[in-house]
């Protein structure tokens, strides 16, 4: 059963170890990684779902943070780094991802219709970046955040904004095959409303360090081989959050 559930998802593990050594980003991450600072700034400018995080009231002093859809654990190593080094990284994915980090406790899950494997009240924070738009049953996520979040945790949840259906080429929402819908402020709100939830925050995320390579972006398209075109969408915004907390 176990070696048929890894054929099933492991390709979609070996996409992520992929798409996060693809050009420019997997050229220089290990000259970022040399210093600390650097390094922040690194994860800053390759994973948008790490910007709000130090805005979570109580991540400070979280002890446990349970990461669903965690794949190789960036946003969890980001936190354990820069933001909390005493929380406990928990994580759940339908497959272990081979770079996943060991001071990750790991669970496999498919949170599309499996319960969570924790009991309930057992964690101060959960996160789950860009994994809504993968289900079409995606209440099942909020309401097993809502069960294993203590009384006063925060859920943060990160997906596609309804731009990403303009972008082109390879940022398209519909370039990965298996999203299914894009998300906006108004429909995660709801979301969080019935399974309940109060709404902390809800926005989208701009990435603004990008604004000065706005009028070369062409150009750079010209000179390398990855592709920018992205630009112009990250600092309208294509990416929606919501923070919201179990009362």
């Amino acid at each position: 059963m176990g070696d048929k559930r890894t054929q099933k998802y492991q390709g979609y593990q070996d996409y992520l170890i992929k798409n996060k050594k693809r050009g420019l980003k997997g050229k220089c991450e290990n000259f970022f990684k040399k210093n600390k600072l650097l390094e922040k700034i690194f994860y800053r400018l390759t994973n948008i779902s790490v910007k709000k995080l130090e805005k979570l009231p109580n991540i400070q002093k979280a002890r446990k943070v349970l990461d669903i859809g965690c794949g190789t654990g960036d946003t969890l190593v980001y936190i354990n780094k820069f933001i909390n080094k005493n929380i406990k990284l928990f994580g759940v994915d339908l497959e272990k991802n081979k770079q996943l980090p060991n001071i990750v406790n790991f669970k496999t899950c498919n949170i599309e219709d499996e319960v969570l494997p924790f009991e309930s009240n057992t964690f101060d924070i959960v996160i789950s970046n860009f994994i809504l738009e993968h289900l079409t049953k995606p209440q099942n996520l909020f309401s097993e955040s809502f069960r294993v979040l203590k009384k006063g945790g925060f859920l943060y949840c990160t997906t596609e904004y309804f731009t990403s259906l303009f972008c082109p080429d390879s940022w398209n929402f519909y370039s990965d095959p298996t999203h299914v819908r894009p998300w906006t402020k108004r429909s995660l709100e709801t979301l969080a409303f019935i399974n309940n939830f109060e709404v902390y925050k809800v926005g989208t995320i701009k990435w603004w360090e990008f604004l000065p390579l706005m009028p070369v972006f062409p150009l750079l398209n010209l000179v390398s081989t990855s592709n920018f075109s992205f630009i112009p969408f990250e600092i309208i915004g294509r990416t929606v959050y919501i923070t919201c907390k179990k009362p």
